[in-house]
């Protein structure tokens, strides 16, 4: 059995966040690695362990995504996936599917994306405690972007409301930041010029919000002058 508790899996994973905040792939990936590494062997029926395990395997998962290592991330996915059904925890297996989702789209296989992220919502929508808004936001965002890749733009438009509105309503500053920048992505994609700068700026105004001043900067050089 896992002896790491509630605050240390809080401390660990605000360390890691602060790096991905801060856009240190690699230091993310490396550090959730040693996370892993230093868990041991869990047992098939702590579910409270292989909660645990679902969560650092999701987190390293999105590290390995952005930096390229797809073969790496899909393991890690399968994996978390598989420990978050153990667990019996709807909020552990709701983020692992989106983590699937996010992973389905990535790879332009639309089809099971939009199956993992429907059922997240699902299960997202049983609840509307602080936990289970910032999963259906998420589930939103990600849903949102697939239906704009496949052509569905109002329907697109209204689900990035939804997690704006969502996101908002949970104080998850990075996410309503997230739901603007994708909304400026689309509006860039289908050449509204004026409009997807004006939702770039505000995902701006949301990054320095949440402290994620490298992401927001990263944004404003897309803006091309300074707009906020």
């Amino acid at each position: 059995m896992t002896t790491v508790g509630p605050r240390d899996l809080e401390r660990d994973l605000r360390e890691g966040g602060s790096k991905e905040k801060s856009l240190r792939w690699d230091e993310a990936a490396a550090f959730y690695a040693a996370l892993l590494r230093g868990l041991g062997p869990i047992d098939g029926d702590d579910r409270s362990g292989r909660a645990l395990r679902a969560t650092l395997l999701m987190r390293h998962a999105n590290a390995l995504m952005e930096l390229g290592r797809w073969d790496d991330a899909r393991r890690a996915l399968d994996d978390a996936l598989a420990d978050a059904k153990a667990c019996g925890q709807d909020d552990v297996l709701g983020r692992a599917l989106i983590a699937a989702g996010v992973f389905a789209a990535n790879r332009e296989d639309n089809g099971r994306a939009e199956a993992f992220l429907t059922q997240a919502l699902e299960r997202f929508h049983r609840r509307n405690d602080r936990p289970a808004l910032q999963g259906r936001g998420w589930a939103f965002i990600n849903l949102a972007t697939l239906y704009g890749k496949t052509g569905r733009l109002d329907l697109a438009f209204v689900t990035l409301t939804k997690a704006q509105d969502v996101l908002g309503a949970a104080e998850n500053w990075a996410g309503v930041a997230a739901a603007w920048e994708a909304q400026a992505q689309l509006r860039r994609a289908i050449g509204d010029e004026d409009r997807w700068r004006e939702d770039l700026a505000e995902a701006v105004i949301f990054y320095d919000r949440e402290g994620m001043r490298e992401k927001a900067d990263r944004l404003r050089a897309m803006l091309g002058r300074k707009l906020v």
